[in-house]
């Protein structure tokens, strides 16, 4: 039986995905969303992990709330936050049915390949949806995957020797087609450095 993201994070733990990324791509990835980000702005960290992002956003000054679906993470997330003293609501949640009503966030960032740990289209389609659902008027969705050449989904995925959830390997084509199923207007698709690699985007304004 394949594992999910919370079963597969879980039993790795956060050490583990921490020591994944080093302390250099992170501020690299930190400068490239403070560019976009605007302080006034309501955040939602989306698959927010341990709070590698939100944590340093908000030390920074920016208003920001993360969730993710494996708890452990979110426990981690909690603790670091309290020990910095910084006021940052962290919630255990997945993102095909998020926890928030409508219209709640200026904007909402999915990050480090998350949104590609869900190979069904259907909740592919419900994740973008929801995002689209909990974000302001002119508000910013920003997606960030790994830029492959082909697109559909990896069932047999091997992480640092490791066997991992199913993954799905996105295109230009295949975010495009998402968008067309979810009936959004008012996207951009661009490929740009992010922490020193080629990743692709998907940016969504809530029009």
């Amino acid at each position: 039986m394949q594992k999910t993201s919370r079963e597969f994070y879980t039993e790795l733990g956060v050490k583990w995905l921490s020591d994944r990324k080093s302390a250099e791509h992170t501020e690299k990835e930190l400068s490239y969303l403070v560019k976009l980000l605007k302080k006034e702005w309501m955040i939602l960290d989306l698959a927010c992990g341990y709070g590698r992002l939100a944590i340093p956003l908000a030390a920074q000054g920016f208003r920001v709330e993360g969730i993710d679906v494996t708890p452990i993470f979110i426990e981690k997330a909690r603790e670091e936050a309290m020990r910095r003293n910084l006021s940052v609501e962290f919630r255990v949640g997945d993102m095909t049915a998020l926890p928030y009503g409508d219209c709640s966030f200026d904007s909402v960032i999915c990050m480090w390949n998350a949104f590609s740990e869900m190979v069904r289209e259907q909740d592919q389609i419900n994740a973008i949806l929801e995002m689209y659902r909990v974000l302001k008027k002119d508000g910013l969705t920003i997606i960030e995957v790994r830029n492959h050449r082909s697109s559909g989904a990896v069932e047999a995925n091997i992480i640092d020797g490791y066997e991992a959830m199913p993954s799905y390997n996105h295109t230009r084509g295949s975010l495009k087609r998402l968008m067309k199923l979810s009936r959004l207007e008012g996207y951009d698709l661009f490929t740009d450095n992010f922490g020193g690699r080629n990743r692709l985007f998907l940016e969504i304004r809530k029009i």
